[in-house]
């Protein structure tokens, strides 16, 4: 079972604290996470754990990572472009399922049919996270 979970040395779990914040939390009783939070939510990635392991495309997966950052307005209009293949339009990508489960496939580097198949709790969670993703870009 493949887990595509990528940590790098700067990433953090959240709940995580450094020294200096273990030392203020002593100090004061409390922690201030909101800058944390800020930051976490201004990056585009999104890492969603599966309750229960999933199969795309022959392999089975714990986790999946979407990078929207890399994404670019090709992406975006190819997204169009194939909806519009499907007699489908979209006047606000914000509000359109189709479209952001073809955005968040197109950030994890899967058919977007993968997304659709999902669990509804699973596929819910990252769609949203395509939205956030849209709202916040523009």
């Amino acid at each position: 079972m493949a887990d595509t979970t990528k940590i790098t040395e700067n990433e953090r779990t959240e709940g995580e604290a450094t020294a200096e914040e273990m030392e203020l939390a002593q100090k004061t009783g409390t922690v201030d996470f909101s800058e944390k939070k800020e930051e976490k939510e201004k990056s585009g990635n999104y890492t969603h754990t599966f309750k229960k392991p999933v199969e795309i495309e022959g392999q089975k997966y714990t986790s999946l990572t979407f990078y929207f950052d890399k994404l670019t307005g090709e992406d975006i209009e190819a997204i169009e472009e194939e909806l519009q293949d499907q007699n489908k339009y979209v006047l606000t990508p914000e509000i359109s399922s189709a479209f952001q489960s073809m955005l968040a496939a197109r950030a994890a580097k899967i058919p977007a049919d993968a997304i659709r198949r999902l669990p509804i709790r699973d596929y819910m969670a990252i769609k949203n996270k395509a939205r956030n993703f849209l709202i916040n870009m523009g």
